[in-house]
This record gives C-alpha cells, sequence and structure tokens, in this order.
C-alpha cells in the first residue's frame, strides 16, 4: 500500500514537471512571436517615417525649385544656396500725360541720363494687386475722431461762455453758433469720405500697379570666393546690393520718380502675393509678419538697421570726398589757366579774404542770437580788415549818417502820440479769434 502511494507520488511530480516545462516552453514560444511581431511592426513605422520624410524633402525639394528663391534674410532674397542675391526698389508713378511738353523733356532727359549711368543690369517687374486702402483708412478714421473731439471740446467750451458771460451780444452768440455748425459741417464730411472711401476699397475688381526695380548680385563677383565664408559672402554682397539700390534711387530722382528700397517684411509680401494672387487678399503676410507671431519679443535696435546707418554714412563720407576733390581739381584747373589775377592779391592774401568773408556770413546767419550793436561792430572790423574790403569807409559813413538821421526824424514825429486806431486795427488783426478770450 504503501509503495503504491509512492508510485502514485512520483508519477504526479513528474506530471507536474512535464507540465511545467511544456508552459515554459509554450511562454517563451508566446514572448518570442511577440517580440519578432514588435520589431516587425517598429520596423514597419520606421520605414513609414523614413518614406514620410523623404516624400516632405523631395516635396520641399520642387516647392523651393518652383519657387526660385531659398530664403529672405537682411532685406535680401537669396537664391542658389547662397550664390545669388536680390534686392528690389519699389518705383511711385508719375503722372507723364498731365505734364507739360517742357516737363515731358525733362522726364525723358533725366530717364536717359538714368541709363547711361547703369552699370550693372537691373529688372523691370511690375505686379497687379488688389486695391488695399486698410492703412489709409485707418489713418483717416484717428484724423476723424480728433475732429470729433475737438468739435465736442469747442461746444463745451461755448456753452460754457455763454453760462458764464451774460453780456455777451447778439453778433457774438450768432459766430459761436456759426463755429460750431462749421466744425459739425467739416466733421460730417469727413464721415462721407471715409465711408466712400471704405465702400471702394470693399470692391475687389479695382487693381492697382506697382512697380520695381530689382537689383541682383552674383557670389562670383567677388572674385576668389573660396577664401570667404557664407556670412563674409553674405555682407560683401549686402553692402554692394545697398551701393548700388542708393546710386539707382538717386538717378532716377531726376525724373521726379519717388523710390522706396524694400524691406524684408516688404520682399516677403512682394512674393507672397506673386504666388498666392488669390489669396492675397483673404490672409494678409504683412500683417501676420508685424504682429510679431515669429519671433520672441524684443526691443534693441536691429543689426541691420546699424549696418545700415554705417553704410548710409560711408557713402556720405565718400561722396563728400568725391566733391572736395572735384572742387579743389577745378579751382587748380582754373588757377593754372589764369595767367594775371585780376583781384591783384596773391594766394594767401586772397585765402584771409575769403576767411573773413566765411566769418561775416557766419555772423550773419546767427545775428538773432547776439547784440546788433555787436553784430554791426564785427561786421566793421572784419570789413576794415580785409585787403580788399566789401565796402569802403565812406560807404560806410555814409550809411550810418543816412541811419542817424532817420531814426531822429521818426523819434521827432512818434514825440508824443499815443495809439491810433490804425495800429489798434492791426493789433486785432494779429489775433485771430477773437472769441478766443471769451470762450476761455
Amino acid at each position: 500500500m504503501d509503495q503504491g502511494m509512492t508510485l502514485i507520488m512520483i508519477l504526479l511530480v513528474l506530471l507536474g514537471l512535464v507540465c511545467g516545462a511544456l508552459f515554459v516552453i509554450a511562454y517563451q514560444r508566446m514572448k518570442g512571436r511577440r517580440s519578432v511581431e514588435k520589431e516587425s511592426r517598429e520596423l514597419k513605422e520606421k520605414e513609414a517615417a523614413e518614406r514620410k520624410q523623404e516624400l516632405q524633402a523631395a516635396r520641399t525639394e520642387k516647392i523651393r525649385d518652383f519657387m526660385e528663391f531659398d530664403t529672405i534674410e537682411d532685406d535680401m532674397i537669396i537664391q542658389n544656396d547662397g550664390t545669388r542675391y536680390v534686392m528690389a526698389i519699389k518705383c511711385m508713378g508719375i503722372n507723364y500725360d498731365l505734364m507739360s511738353e517742357p516737363e515731358m523733356l525733362a522726364v525723358e532727359e533725366g530717364f536717359s541720363n538714368f541709363l547711361n549711368t547703369l552699370k550693372f543690369p537691373i529688372q523691370l517687374y511690375v505686379q497687379s494687386r488688389t486695391l488695399d486702402l486698410s492703412e489709409g483708412i485707418g489713418v483717416y478714421h484717428k484724423r476723424l475722431d480728433s475732429l470729433r473731439d475737438e468739435c465736442d471740446r469747442y461746444i463745451d467750451a461755448v456753452n460754457q461762455a455763454k453760462a458764464t458771460n451774460p453780456n455777451l451780444t447778439m453778433n457774438q452768440r450768432q459766430q459761436m453758433d456759426f463755429e460750431i455748425r462749421k466744425k459739425r459741417n467739416l466733421l460730417e464730411y469727413g464721415a462721407d469720405i471715409v465711408s466712400y472711401i471704405e465702400r471702394m476699397s470693399s470692391n475687389t475688381n479695382i487693381l492697382q500697379r506697382k512697380y520695381y526695380m530689382i537689383v541682383s548680385y552674383e557670389s562670383t563677383e567677388i572674385g576668389l570666393t573660396n577664401n570667404f565664408s557664407k556670412d563674409e559672402t553674405k555682407d560683401v554682397a549686402y553692402s554692394e546690393l545697398y551701393t548700388r539700390c542708393k546710386t539707382l534711387q538717386a538717378a532716377i530722382s531726376a525724373c521726379g520718380i519717388e523710390t522706396e528700397l524694400l524691406r524684408s517684411e516688404d520682399l516677403a509680401e512682394l512674393l507672397f502675393i506673386a504666388y498666392n494672387k488669390d489669396d492675397a487678399n483673404v490672409y494678409n503676410i504683412k500683417d501676420a509678419i508685424r504682429s510679431g507671431v515669429y519671433r520672441l519679443y524684443s526691443t534693441a535696435t536691429s543689426v541691420l538697421d546699424k549696418k545700415r546707418a554705417a553704410l548710409d554714412a560711408k557713402l556720405k563720407d565718400d561722396a563728400l570726398a568725391a566733391a572736395q576733390t572735384a572742387l579743389k581739381t577745378a579751382m587748380d584747373s582754373i588757377r593754372n589757366s589764369t595767367q594775371v589775377d585780376i583781384s591783384g592779391l596773391t594766394e594767401e592774401e586772397q585765402y584771409e579774404d575769403d576767411t573773413k568773408r566765411e566769418a561775416m556770413s557766419i555772423i550773419l546767419d546767427n545775428q538773432d542770437q547776439l547784440d546788433p550793436e555787436v553784430v554791426d561792430k564785427a561786421l566793421e572790423d572784419l570789413n576794415s580788415s580785409m585787403h580788399k574790403p566789401l565796402v569802403s569807409q565812406e560807404d560806410l559813413d555814409y550809411a550810418d549818417q543816412q541811419f542817424q538821421a532817420e531814426q531822429a526824424q521818426l523819434q521827432e514825429n512818434n514825440f508824443g502820440q499815443g495809439p491810433n486806431e490804425e495800429d489798434m486795427s492791426i493789433n486785432n488783426l494779429t489775433n485771430p479769434d477773437p472769441l478766443a478770450g471769451l470762450i476761455n
């Protein structure tokens, strides 16, 4: 009996071991299957992400190829991976057909001179846009609000003047009422103008043309481009393009055409409208850029503004140096071509007279801030010390005698007389609003 129980126990233990082994084997197989499925799923997801990135890169590359520019930086459009840089100048139109014949000839001559001064290629670009008067309407609304506040303040002041001054005459009251009606009519007229402009702006069929001059610069123009980094190449391109644009603006101004160098946001708007003419009225990229949604808040001066100011200063210095050189060359040429000195003075004496003449001009420009006697004395001293005075001593003495005689006659005529009616009328004319004192 005991042997049977022992045998049964052994069989049960063996059966448990076999079941445990089978369970472990089944669990390992199931775990391996799950691991294989997970790896397969991760591999599929990775392949899908790679395909998505490749498609996105290909789509982006196609868009860049279609748009023909890489980015917009420092008021420039950068193309061909930083090898071509572009700036744009906005030109305001002129009423050529309404000009007289001499004005037309002047414009044509100025444009001919402008073309003759070109030393680099430019492009002319015309863009049609829907008429946008939102900025002008905003200015008109501000002006209308100020007129309304001014009218309200004037009405309150008139009512207060009428209440506090019972001795006002009928003419004065009528004048006050007339001023009120005039201000109200002006306010109504301004409101009608703003309403008319708003209705006209809502009409999307009204188009306007914008004219631009496109100036480009190739990095190959620098020379050995391998010696410059991308940032250095961009700085050189910006300096060269800015100088070219300023030269074009100065040359075309002879035709009476006003110009404006486009900033980065203006270039973005130009390109956005060029590629999205249908959506340009729905989404205004300039308003989005001005709202600052793409950048952190900053109050520091832009590096680009500092660079532009430095270039303007450099242009002024170069222009001044060129003018001084031209003047010196012209003076030397005239001096060498003149055989006899008409003034009879040596070069040093002529220089001293020119210096004193310039000093007299400075004194005359600032005579309002100085004592008249001091001014007269200084001018006389400088004039008398010149090798060839501007005014002779006899002329000075004669002018002084005439002045003293006129002063004596004037004092004699005005002695003992008070202000007459004519003087009173003149004093009254100096006050543009006779009712201002009563209102205030």
